[in-house]
């Protein structure tokens, strides 16, 4: 069966479009929509939405357009560009999915950092100027005192939908140099880690000393007797 006209011409502007671009389903839907608009306006507009509905699952089917591949990468980049938790969230509800979907997309993107929004928010008042990151020295800054400073980078972080606590921290560190201690606060994971590595060291000695020791289980809480054999 030979395609319509219109599903050929709808099919040629999705690929040339894919190919330039990173989409949603719902970014290439509005993409066709405009285009059917300015040049297939003389074509039976069934036919048009016909075609419109086709391309789209066809690109789906091929893999031209992935919704969680999408999602991923877009809040992955925004990450390196020190975007927040709030902003990626705006942007890819602008593509219609779903909050589960950002949702695990942002858990992706910040599977390697302790904390995501902090370590955006560094480099988003290092992009910006903020904070450690500031010539407070140059003439330009030397209409405002410290303490205007202060309130002025707290509101651009906020602006930029970190919460006033992770500003904080940014803002109120001196050395830019150090400010990547920030992200090696000890979380749970890092507690756990140290925990079992310190029951490793102490089975390791009770072994090698052939010492008999008494300890309370972590399972049950009842006492364990641990003896080298």
């Amino acid at each position: 069966m030979a395609r319509k006209p219109a599903d050929v011409r709808m099919m040629n502007k999705a690929v040339h479009y894919l190919g330039r671009y990173s989409s949603s389903r719902h970014k290439l839907a509005q993409v066709l929509q405009r285009f059917a608009d300015r040049k297939l306006a003389d074509y039976d507009p069934q036919d048009i939405r016909a075609a419109l509905e086709h391309t789209l699952n066809q690109c789906v089917k091929l893999g031209y357009v992935d919704d969680w591949q999408f999602a991923v990468t877009t809040a992955r980049s925004q990450r390196r560009l020190g975007r927040s938790q709030a902003v990626i969230r705006q942007r890819l509800r602008q593509h219609a999915l779903d909050d589960d979907t950002i949702m695990q997309a942002l858990a992706e993107a910040d599977e390697d950092s302790i904390d995501g929004d902090l370590q955006a928010a560094i480099r988003f008042a290092q992009r910006r100027r903020l904070g450690p990151f500031a010539n407070r020295t140059s003439a330009s800054h030397l209409r405002y005192d410290p303490q205007q400073w202060r309130q002025r980078d707290l509101g651009a972080m906020a602006r930029a939908g970190f919460s006033i606590a992770t500003a904080r921290k940014i803002i109120e560190h001196d050395d830019p140099d150090t400010i990547d201690e920030l992200l090696d606060y000890p979380g749970l994971a890092n507690r756990a880690c140290r925990s079992a590595l310190a029951a490793i060291k102490l089975k390791s000695m009770i072994f090698d000393t052939g010492v008999k020791a008494e300890f309370w289980g972590e399972t049950d809480g009842s006492a364990a007797d641990i003896s080298a054999k």
